[in-house]
């Protein structure tokens, strides 16, 4: 900072390495001295080149941007695992951001979340409806759309959405088919009860999957009869 309280001086990039714990990250050397981390997407974007000049302006801009990255190298983990609904994201830096203040650190800015979820949409890590779409496919495997819509609105997906994925991605899809191949794994194990007492476990354990009612009685008489 100028020593009478301004902007900083101008500074010149003297150094800049690959960090030897995560090479997709370089440490920045300003005057001869460490200055800060940055992602690639920031060394390009920002053209962070050795000999570059940097004013004290461009300098706060560029401290805020690598904040982002930070949050966007966790974010690259998380995606890596499965996609996310944009209040999956803003849930897991609420969170993250209650354990800081417990620990006594400094928690997140909203501006730095922010700008962290716009750079994940631009990148399309983050879209609703692509994770809507995903999310549908996997789950209709082995639930009931009840169940699945339930999930996609606690998962922060608007209703329109949900109703939309889910008309579109019906064609093909049988919740008769799937509840019997649900039902038949679970047969096995209740062979041995009354059929009144297997019934209620049937009934009720195909509603919990998120099937309709006529749907779980159509599909425990069907297997019924093939036992």
């Amino acid at each position: 900072v100028h020593p009478g309280g301004g902007l900083w001086y101008s500074m010149k990039i003297t150094k800049v390495e690959p960090q030897k714990r995560n090479l997709h990250r370089f440490n920045i050397f300003l005057d001869g001295e460490f200055a800060f981390g940055a992602d690639e997407d920031l060394v390009v974007n920002r053209r962070l080149v050795v000999g570059k000049e940097i004013q004290g302006e461009d300098l706060e801009k560029i401290l805020f941007e690598t904040e982002v990255g930070k949050l966007m190298e966790k974010m690259y983990r998380l995606f890596s695992i499965r996609m996310r609904s944009e209040k999956e994201i803003r849930d897991y830096f609420r969170i993250k951001n209650l354990e800081l203040r417990i620990k006594g650190k400094e928690a997140i800015s909203s501006y730095i979340v922010d700008a962290a979820v716009q750079q994940m949409k631009k990148k399309g890590l983050l879209n609703d409806e692509e994770f809507t779409k995903a999310w549908m496919e996997a789950r209709s495997k082995k639930y009931g759309v009840n169940r699945i819509k339930q999930e996609l609105f606690q998962k922060g997906i608007n209703r329109e959405t949900v109703e939309e994925v889910v008309r579109l991605q019906a064609t093909g899809y049988s919740e008769e088919n799937v509840a019997e191949k649900a039902l038949e794994k679970k047969m096995k194990a209740w062979k041995n009860i009354p059929e009144m007492e297997m019934k209620k476990k049937a009934t009720e354990y195909l509603l919990r999957r998120g099937f309709e009612y006529f749907t779980a009685k159509l599909t425990i008489e069907k297997v019924l009869s093939k036992e």
